[in-house]
């Protein structure tokens, strides 16, 4: 399971319960991270760092539907976010759920047409979920539907 981290902003969460769960969280402690990344969302409610961070800590700690829900909040709070939807596609592909994360696959391309790791992902999708295989591999192409 490859995550991505690419438009998180460690900097401006460090000194918070976020950024004392990410350090938690790289150091492999994911009991104790989930629980400050949990403290870090009800401190700070719109940031997308917390629900990030405390998805990607469900996500390595292999609970994907907790993981979905604070993925889909990092969505909600920024929607623009290519890393947002690819994650959360991950955590969708890891809960089965292959429609969904097409969909965010597909959705961080749209966003970020140079994310290699969701082009890889939707490639990989369409041959689990075939009927969707021709029209996800146009996108990827430039051609559209």
């Amino acid at each position: 399971m490859t995550i991505d981290y690419a438009d998180l902003d460690f900097q401006s969460v460090k000194n918070t319960n976020i950024g004392k769960g990410f350090e938690l969280l790289k150091s492999n402690a994911l009991k104790n991270a989930i629980l400050t990344l949990e403290d870090g969302t009800r401190e700070y409610s719109t940031s997308y760092e917390a629900f990030e961070y405390l998805g990607i800590a469900y996500l390595i700690a292999g609970f994907f539907n907790r993981a979905i829900g604070a993925l889909q909040k990092a969505c909600e709070i920024k929607p623009a976010s290519a890393t947002a939807h690819y994650n959360l596609a991950v955590a969708f592909e890891n809960a089965r759920v292959y429609n969904d994360a097409l969909t965010h696959y597909t959705q961080a391309v749209e966003l970020n047409p140079t994310h290699t790791l969701a082009q890889d992902k939707i490639i990989e999708i369409a041959q689990i979920i075939p009927e969707t295989k021709k029209g996800r591999i146009k996108l990827l192409k430039g051609q559209g539907e």
